[in-house]
């Protein structure tokens, strides 16, 4: 008799129980939808490049980023100066993503880009291939590595 007279305590101890796991998976739940995705990251990215902001992008770039250009690596001192030197200059950068891939803390974001140079009186496209890799830290996608290369120019042509 003891234990029919438990069981509405029993019960009541389990629902509490699953409603307090409930409302855990919905704050998790909430707290990932606020963290924005790494595309949004990467096309703020591209944003602050062409408003020639080398402030903003800095803060979307890990402290320990590394950026392997024509295959001189720099560290991440060299992409400041790179920012402040080469954002000011370029224009129109348009990135082509060919490949998007994101899971838990890393995402990565591969394609080909052009670009044009301010002042240009011949108004050349500068044009090669891009990779980006991001990864999660303190809720937000930092920039870990990027790899640019220019596409070589083509010397066969006749004039």
């Amino acid at each position: 008799m003891k234990l029919i007279n438990c069981l509405p305590l029993l019960l009541l101890i389990l629902t509490i129980s699953c409603a307090d796991q409930k409302e855990a998976e919905d704050k998790e739940e909430i707290a990932e939808a606020d963290i924005r995705k790494p595309a949004e990251a990467n096309a703020q990215w591209v944003d602050a490049w062409n408003r020639n902001n080398p402030k903003e992008l800095d803060t979307l770039t890990a402290n320990d980023a590394v950026l392997y250009m024509e295959g001189q690596q720099m560290n991440a001192d060299s992409i400041r100066s790179w920012y402040n030197n080469a954002a000011p200059m370029m224009k129109d950068l348009k990135t082509n993503a060919q490949v998007e891939y994101a899971t838990g803390d890393i995402a990565y974001e591969a394609g080909t880009y052009s670009h044009g140079i301010k002042n240009d009186s011949l108004n050349t496209t500068y044009e090669g291939t891009y990779t980006f890799i991001w990864k999660k830290s303190n809720n937000d996608w930092k920039l870990q590595v990027m790899n640019i290369t220019d596409k070589e120019q083509d010397t066969t042509a006749a004039e």
